[in-house]
């Protein structure tokens, strides 16, 4: 029998069928975008491109007779222009730093076809599927993609504030990269946490008009919601990818590569330890112990962020409730019984990691 859909697993069955190497949500594209973009990566690269694979809406592994694969990823007109240079600097940051993350495919990664950014990146060759929960736990599991966020947020971002001076000397505008507001899901902004909670609004306030009455109280509760939502500001930043979850690694034979670093920059560094900590308790609240196990390897909390814990680990979930009510999905009704549930899962997660730093 199938398990009921709940908060503790909608984020499961909105991750992709592919895990790694692509983005989960879409953005409308143009007609027979795969053939367009084929032919601009040729005559742009001079490859020999010999399939497109369509990994999501925008998002391609591409083919090479030439060479190894690559994937292209093709964003929509929103988001602003020079976002997808600064995403690449942002990999070439964390190639100087060894980070495993995937590197840009070309010397100059960013085109631009039809006024839209395209950045193409290696492939990450993932073990067969069947492999790839085994290859996650020979690498450390859990602890150890805890460990690598850990990791990402002590290194320097820009001002010295994660224990260096900016030290990406010699790697270009990367440092400038790596400086630039981040955290937000790409999908609806761009920039801050709070810039994605704002996108979040206007999206829901568009759809008002089409909320039937007897929902309204329920789309009323839910706007309060949003409302109210910690979006970490004034807390700890560093460097932080905005969706640093399983659906964004690759199971590679040398260890977990993190894809997706589309809207990646300075944030809370909270922001994204909070969700990774809620997309695993949201499949057994004693995962998240083995993530933070990891994460402290390298950062320590302050009282502060693990006050506000609970607060913030509620935004991202809220975020895709609002996301899925303004796209149609499910009505505010049942987005707000699901926010309930969260809450519920998000203090007993502020619980344990409190009972776990005090071991």
């Amino acid at each position: 029998m199938d398990e009921p859909v709940t908060a503790r697993t909608r984020l499961n069955r909105f991750s992709p069928v592919f895990p790694g190497n692509e983005i989960r949500f879409g953005s409308p594209m143009p007609g027979r975008p795969a053939e367009r973009l084929r032919s601009h990566l040729a005559a742009r690269y001079g490859i020999d491109v010999t399939a497109m694979t369509d990994l999501d809406v925008g998002v391609w592994r591409v083919g090479r007779a030439d060479g190894p694969d690559w994937v292209a990823r093709w964003f929509p007109a929103r988001r602003p222009a020079g976002a997808a240079a600064g995403d690449a600097g942002i990999l070439r940051y964390l190639a100087a730093h060894e980070f495993p993350a995937e590197r840009c495919a070309a010397s100059e990664p960013v085109s631009a076809l039809d006024g839209r950014d395209v950045l193409v990146t290696e492939w990450a060759d993932p073990v067969d599927r069947k492999r790839r929960r085994d290859a996650i736990r020979a690498d450390g599991g859990l602890a150890q993609l805890g460990a690598l966020l850990g990791r990402l947020h002590s290194l320097p971002c820009g001002d010295g504030s994660a224990g260096g001076d900016g030290g990406a000397a010699g790697v270009g505008g990367a440092v400038d990269a790596v400086g630039r507001p981040g955290g937000a899901w790409h999908h609806l902004a761009d920039g801050l946490p709070s810039a994605e909670v704002a996108a979040a609004a206007r999206l829901l306030d568009g759809v008002a008009h089409l909320i039937p009455d007897t929902e309204r109280a329920a789309y009323a509760a839910l706007r309060a919601e949003l409302d109210a939502l910690d979006t970490a500001d004034g807390l700890p930043e560093a460097l932080t990818h905005p969706d640093f979850v399983l659906a964004n690694v690759v199971a590679t034979p040398g260890g977990m590569v993190l894809v997706d670093w589309a809207g990646a920059g300075r944030g809370p560094r909270i922001w994204s330890l909070a969700f990774l900590l809620y997309a695993e308790a949201a499949k057994d609240p004693r995962r998240a112990a083995l993530v933070l196990s990891g994460y402290r390897r390298h950062v320590t909390l302050s009282a502060e962020e693990v006050g506000r814990l609970a607060a913030i680990a509620r935004a991202r979930p809220l975020v895709l409730g609002v996301w899925s009510v303004g796209t149609g999905r499910i009505s505010p009704t049942k987005a707000l019984a699901d926010a309930a549930e969260v809450r519920s899962l998000t203090e007993e997660i502020a619980d344990r990691v409190r009972a776990a730093l005090a071991r």
